[in-house]
């Protein structure tokens, strides 16, 4: 059985049960507007799937300002600040550490929120994305603060609710293949990581109300990427709800 009959043969099981599968698409690293971005802006206005755009803020550019204007349903997030790492060599990298004073850290994320709030108005939301997805349990504790509502990182969340009023939706499906080629991970451990995530919700093994989420990286996409993305989401089943990011998060 291929991987796509596999990924039916699981949605078909949700309906059978009455229930929906919901899932949802979050890009990271953007900064401007490349071919790449393009392409994915494509999949979103050709598909109607919503796309939850991370943008690094001190890294913007004024191109993907002007670029997103001109879409429907792009939602902004904040990635980090600029998506630098301040881990001693030896540590696995991460911008939103507990090596630095809370205070550095949390100055940061004011002011990537600030940049963020004023060149995207309502299309950013307040949700942080951590560079590679990691977050000191200190900075997590400050996000309510600071404004956030939301986090997402990678792996079924824990606890829907990880402080009071902040909201975590991960992701679930990385398509890439960051420890060996670093281009598409394969369209078999792709459609597994997604089966086997939609199963775990449906048997109650993980939290059933999370959202699956599908991981991409834009910037490093090759062809088989994009063809691997274009099937998906071009794939239609009655159990299957791609959610608008105000879906996801409920405050929005």
């Amino acid at each position: 059985m291929s991987g796509w009959d596999q990924l039916r043969t699981e949605l078909d099981l949700w309906q059978a049960e009455g229930g929906i599968a919901t899932a949802w698409w979050r890009d990271d690293d953007a900064v401007t507007v490349t071919a790449e971005l393009e392409t994915i802006l494509a999949f979103e206005q050709d598909y109607k799937v919503p796309l939850a755009l991370a943008v690094i803020p001190a890294l913007l550019e004024d191109a993907l300002v002007e670029r997103l204007v001109e879409t429907v349903d792009t939602r902004v997030l904040q990635h980090g600040w600029s998506h630098q790492n301040h881990m001693p060599e030896g540590c696995k990298k991460q911008e939103l550490d507990d090596v630095r004073d809370i205070g550095a850290v949390v100055a940061d994320l004011r002011q990537g929120f600030h940049v963020l709030e004023t060149r995207f108005g309502s299309r950013f939301l307040p949700v942080v994305v951590p560079p590679w997805n990691r977050i000191a349990s200190d900075v997590v504790a400050s996000l309510h603060s600071l404004g956030f509502r939301g986090l997402s990182t990678f792996n079924a969340r824990k606890t829907a609710e990880p402080f009071e009023g902040l909201l975590q939706v991960n992701t679930h499906v990385d398509v890439i293949d960051w420890r060996g080629t670093r281009g598409f991970v394969g369209e078999d451990v792709a459609l597994a990581m997604m089966v086997n995530h939609l199963k775990a919700r449906r048997t109650g093994q993980v939290d059933r109300d999370e959202p699956t989420g599908i991981l991409t990286h834009h910037l490093v996409h090759d062809d088989p990427t994009t063809k691997f993305l274009d099937n998906l989401f071009s794939m239609e089943h009655a159990a299957l709800s791609w959610l608008r990011i105000p879906g996801v998060f409920p405050w929005q």
